[in-house]
């Protein structure tokens, strides 16, 4: 027990010297204590100025503030210990050592947290927007520090972590009132390419909830194997809903304006022939 008590004690002396230390040196340590809360002061109102005008939220800012104040202290006191005659090697071996366990054992968090504070700070999206992410696509419920939170049109929750979000393609659906469909019309051969466009451009431009402004646009896009394919694009309100209610209702009125004006909607066919049989000479 007085071995360990010695060595213990003989360790701290060799951490802590105070034989050199003057009273000036101590009041240079206080100013620059001193100096190092002032300075965090002012470095938490200049930091919380600037993420103010951020889209982050408000538990964002505030930790992020703190945290910038606690390191210009931190750094104060490392600079001041010197002064006091206290050797600061151990203690930023311990200092990096401990960050290193923090950063593998946290690392998944870190990164999370890292991601949402970008997402938050870019503002691509916000809650009540609707996006697509991956195999998911939904409204927005919620962007923490961790996760973002969807609820899809079938009513489920989807939770999906930061990093993904930001790795990932992210389709922003109501990022601006408006958005553009299409859909492709396949008519039989033989049909009148000018006439059809027409009857097609006008079927649609009297949709319910097909925007006058951008108008309807119709195009020949492919002859295909069975049919000559026509390209319908309408513009509708941004949100999903609306894409699907309108879709629905474009089609409907396309079918009933083919039918109406003789137009036939092609299906796969395939004719088969054999040739011609030769005549059999006895």
């Amino acid at each position: 027990m007085w071995i360990v008590l010695g060595q213990t004690g003989s360790n701290i002396d060799e951490l802590v010297d105070v034989t050199d230390v003057t009273g000036w040196d101590l009041v240079w340590a206080a100013a620059l204590i001193m100096g190092g809360i002032a300075l965090a002061s002012l470095a938490r109102r200049t930091s919380r100025k600037r993420l103010n005008k951020t889209n982050l939220p408000a538990g964002t800012v505030n930790l992020l503030t703190k945290l910038v104040g606690w390191t210009v202290i931190v750094i104060g006191i490392v600079f001041a210990l010197p002064l006091l005659g206290i050797d600061v090697t151990p203690i930023f071996v311990l200092v990096i050592l401990i960050g290193v366990v923090v950063v593998v054992s946290g690392r998944t968090l870190i990164e999370n947290y890292g991601a949402g504070v970008v997402l938050q700070s870019e503002g691509n999206f916000e809650p009540g927007d609707q996006v697509a992410s991956g195999n998911h696509q939904g409204k927005v419920l919620e962007v923490s520090s961790r996760v973002v939170k969807l609820e899809t049109l079938d009513g489920r929750r989807v939770v999906l972590s930061n990093v993904s979000v930001l790795s990932d393609p992210l389709v922003v659906f109501t990022k601006r009132p408006e958005r553009r469909s299409e859909l492709i019309v396949g008519l039989a051969y033989g049909t009148d390419l000018d006439r059809a466009l027409q009857v097609l451009g006008d079927a649609t431009a009297v949709v319910p909830g097909v925007f006058a402004t951008p108008p309807p646009e119709v195009f020949v896009s492919e002859f295909a194997d069975s049919s000559i394919n026509f390209l319908v694009w309408f513009w509708h309100t941004s949100d999903l809903e609306s894409e699907y209610e309108a879709t629905d209702q474009v089609a409907r009125s396309l079918d009933r304006a083919c039918r109406e004006h003789g137009l036939t909607i092609a299906f796969p066919q395939r004719t088969l022939w054999w040739g011609q049989a030769e005549d059999s000479h006895d």
